[in-house]
């Protein structure tokens, strides 16, 4: 029988269409170099940023996943570490934690489980202030907590002279914070618009008292102050900045605070409640302040009102996650520089609302990313390396290793939401591929979400680090490779994931262990998708 070409098929309405078969293409998301982002509105999310970055550092190429974390030292009285500190003078660095009742020298802690005996003890707070006064040939520590004598650590010994004096009822328990303008010591006293300053150079006798009442007009207290230098045009001009509980600023400019001619007021500016006395850094010439509306740049307050501040935040990208933060605590934050890697630790207490998390600013690019399973409540460098004190007196050293005290952490990332054509249609994604650059192939799970889910899975494949590799005090004599190991090699991973909506995200989870850290970054990534009719 002979076959025939088959007859097009009609209908009353005309030749039938023959459907094509749908295809899929692919959505590109570049590495997150934006770092974590949590403030866009759907339609404004930026290629490169994230809404989840946890337990990655932000670098200038993107993310890496930071290390794990080593029990390094146990305070006697096993109280929670409040507060950390450095002194370094010439070849001497310490570094000490204290709790409420003592002060702790961990530079060379015992190891737990045995306890570190307390440098010196007797204390009623732990929240101390701490600055270092350097004369001609000596430099000391000056600490402040608010409720006992104030301490000075001149590199072997503590005392509490020489002692400070006041003119009227005031002692030096009451004192709070201190700093240093122009080699004079400024002291602020507990629960008042009242500093009081000593002569230039002197780390004890009269001080006097230099009131504030009658500039800060909203009330509250003064809770810190510090020195900072404001290009005026004809050079740098050395300011002397008082800031209140209520987020008032006073700036003074001049040399003696006992003559009016030559110490005078440049102007009183707003804005939000600082977070707390320690709760501010310094990068580049400017001054950061931790505040409920955000980390404020002090060169900003001369140009802006509050309300304009919270433009030019540099926490901007995680406002919202700032904010819930600091509504439910209030204060206590602490903000610690890690000049070796240029990022800043922003800790704050424990609560339920923001919980395990501190905030990771790279200052550099000032991108954020989250830390947790640290549980850390403040911390300090020593010798270029990150510490960390934490719950019952454990001091830790961080992102070192590839767990956390013996037990793995996952790192998760999710990247922003993009549509997979014209917003409000529907598509659907099949595949993930993702790139990486490390020292070895890391076990991953990638997974897609769609319409601003940001739910993340868990993952228990371990990724151990490559102990062969060249990590100074890691790798083994003899054994470990000091060439093309240690560079980092691009590797990549493919996998199916299920997910639909109008906008689409790709996200991993990598599982690190063992007893190197991963030396492990997040590079490209793409979505395969099929889109689909329009979302009713």
């Amino acid at each position: 029988m002979a076959l025939r070409p088959a007859r097009i098929g009609q209908s009353n309405r005309g030749a039938v269409s023959i459907g094509k078969q749908q295809a899929s293409a692919p959505i590109t998301y570049p590495a997150p170099k934006l770092g974590l982002v949590t403030t866009a509105d759907v339609a404004s999310q930026q290629p490169g940023s994230a809404l989840v970055m946890r337990n990655f550092l932000p670098t200038l190429t993107g993310c890496k996943i930071r290390g794990g974390s080593v029990k390094k030292g146990l305070a006697a009285d096993l109280g929670d570490i409040k507060s950390a500190f450095k002194y370094k003078y010439g070849t001497t660095e310490k570094l000490f934690v204290a709790t409420n009742s003592a002060i702790y020298d961990m530079s060379s802690p015992a190891v737990p489980p045995a306890t570190t005996a307390a440098a010196v003890s007797g204390f009623a707070g732990g929240d101390w202030c701490t600055f270092q006064h350097t004369n001609a040939g000596t430099s000391n520590l000056i600490c402040f907590n608010g409720v006992n004598d104030r301490q000075v650590y001149n590199g072997s010994t503590w005392s509490t002279s020489p002692a400070i004096t006041f003119s009227d009822a005031t002692t030096m328990a009451q004192l709070n914070y201190g700093w240093l303008f122009k080699n004079r010591q400024f002291l602020l006293k507990n629960a008042t618009l009242d500093a009081y300053y000593l002569p230039v150079n002197a780390i004890g006798g009269a001080a006097v008292v230099f009131p504030l009442g009658g500039v800060m007009k909203k009330g509250g207290s003064l809770l810190m102050g510090f020195s900072w230098s404001l290009e005026s045009g004809d050079g740098l001009s050395d300011m002397c900045a008082f800031i209140s509980t209520e987020g008032e600023v006073a700036v003074y400019a001049g040399e003696d605070p006992a003559s009016a001619s030559t110490f005078g007021l440049r102007g009183v500016y707003q804005i939000g409640k600082p977070l707390g006395k320690n709760a501010w850094i310094r990068a580049g010439g400017d001054v950061l302040v931790a505040t409920s509306d955000g980390l404020t740049p002090i060169s900003q307050v001369f140009q802006r009102d509050r309300q304009a501040l919270s433009l030019v935040s540099v926490s901007r990208p995680i406002e919202d996650e700032w904010k819930k933060a600091a509504n439910a605590t209030g204060g206590g934050w602490t903000l610690t520089q890690w000049p070796e890697q240029n990022l800043v630790f922003v800790s704050f207490p424990e609560n339920t609302v923001v919980s395990d998390t501190t905030f990771v600013l790279n200052v550099l690019t000032g991108r954020w990313s989250t830390i947790s399973n640290w549980k850390a409540l403040c911390y300090a460098t020593l010798q270029g390396g990150i510490f960390f004190g934490a719950l019952d007196g454990y001091f830790w050293q961080g992102d070192i290793t590839g767990t956390d005290d013996g037990l793995t952490f996952s790192a998760t990332y999710l990247s922003q939401f993009s549509p997979a054509g014209q917003f409000g249609q529907r598509a659907a994604a099949s595949m993930a591929h993702m790139y990486f650059r490390g020292k070895s192939k890391p076990k991953v799970r990638l997974f897609a979400r769609g319409d601003l889910d940001r739910s993340t899975p868990s993952f228990s494949d371990v990724t151990e680090g490559n102990i062969n590799s060249s990590e100074w005090d890691v790798g083994l004599w003899d054994v470990a490779v000091w060439d093309g190991v240690s560079e980092l090699i691009r590797y990549d991973s493919r996998q199916n994931v299920r997910a639909t909506g109008d906008m689409l995200a790709v996200g991993c989870v990598i599982t690190s262990g063992g007893a190197v850290k991963l030396d492990l970054e997040i590079d490209l990534a793409t979505l395969q998708v099929t889109a689909g009719e329009a979302s009713a």
